[in-house]
């Protein structure tokens, strides 16, 4: 049953070394894939009908998978520290902190990913993926629908077993709630100054500029840790109603002003929230959009800049102390 499927990371110590841990994440797609390549000979030869057998060489050319999750209001700091270039976590009080950043080093680690996939009959095989580095991100929130998380990630390589023994059971967060669309509130400043603007959807992505086919002559098919050799690319989309405030906006956008920008999502657990801050977006684009048969909309395109003396994404995640309780 799909039911018995799981999915869950943990730090690697040395790029592409198993972790023991595996931290429990409740994913909604199994989208790892392992990739493989053929080296192929073929020349003049007689009586050859097609490619010979023993021609052709397969490659481990590693793969990729996405975790997409509905973000909890604790465990969820792992999967935060994959997306982003740097992390602080203190704790104190009760609480842990986890705070995020974008650098111009990315000082992410990798992860290995454990994904247990069910047979029909009973059996259970684990897929332990190797050297999970992150490529990919997108934070989505929109009214009637929990707040989103999805990370994807290039894997060096992947194993896999059904001895029982050999499967990791994740921990999971003793207690979690999701955030959802009822505690997530979004401001926008011009100026200094906030501007009201009553959003419906929220959408942040990060491409983070990594190379990762990292192959070299050196008698090993596996590749290296990927490394950044593009600048990263973060941007928005927030829709909402049109408003006599957002006019202020969309002048911005046709001015080609820098604003700011700040989502904050209230967790149910006490003291437990989670922040976006972008202090300088500018937005790309579009005029208000009347209809016929619904209230005018204002989408807003952004793109996410470097202020220059500021991250350009900063994530604030606290959760409560103890992030993670008993296994499955």
């Amino acid at each position: 049953m799909a039911l018995d499927a799981s999915i869950g990371i943990g730090r690697e110590d040395e790029y592409g070394a198993l972790s023991a841990v595996v931290e429990g994440y409740e994913g909604q797609a199994d989208s790892w894939k392992t990739e493989r390549e053929f080296v192929e000979s073929v020349g003049f030869r007689a009586g050859m009908q097609t490619a010979r057998a023993d021609r052709r060489n397969i490659v481990n050319m590693g793969g990729e998978g996405e975790l997409e999750v509905d973000v909890l209001d604790s465990g969820a700091g792992s999967l935060l520290t994959a997306a982003f270039d740097k992390a602080e976590v203190t704790d104190a009080g009760g609480t842990r902190t986890t705070v995020l950043e974008t650098s111009d080093v990315s000082g992410a680690p990798s992860f290995s990913a454990q994904m247990v996939r069910p047979g029909t009959d009973g059996s259970r095989v684990a897929y332990k993926h190797l050297g999970c580095v992150a490529t990919e991100w997108s934070l989505t929130a929109e009214v009637e629908n929990a707040v989103k998380l999805a990370v994807t990630f290039d894997f060096q390589t992947v194993e896999h077993t059904a001895s029982a023994g050999e499967i990791v059971e994740p921990t999971y967060p003793a207690v979690a709630f999701p955030y959802d669309w009822t505690r997530t509130s979004v401001e926008l400043t011009r100026g200094g100054s906030a501007v009201e603007f009553d959003a419906t959807s929220l959408e942040l992505t990060g491409d983070l500029g990594m190379k990762v086919d990292r192959r070299f002559l050196r008698g090993n098919e596996l590749k290296k840790k990927p490394i950044r050799n593009a600048v990263p690319t973060y941007e928005g989309t927030l829709e909402g109603e049109f408003t006599a405030a957002s006019v202020g906006l969309y002048e911005a956008f046709i001015a080609g002003e820098i604003c700011g920008f700040r989502a904050e999502f209230a967790g149910l657990a006490p003291g437990s929230s989670l922040t976006v801050e972008c202090p300088a977006i500018q937005f790309t684009g579009e005029s208000p959009e009347a209809s016929t048969d619904e209230v005018t909309i204002h989408n807003l395109p952004f793109r996410v800049l470097d202020p220059g003396d500021a991250p350009a994404i900063r994530v604030t995640y606290i959760e409560p102390g103890t992030p993670t309780g008993g296994g499955e």
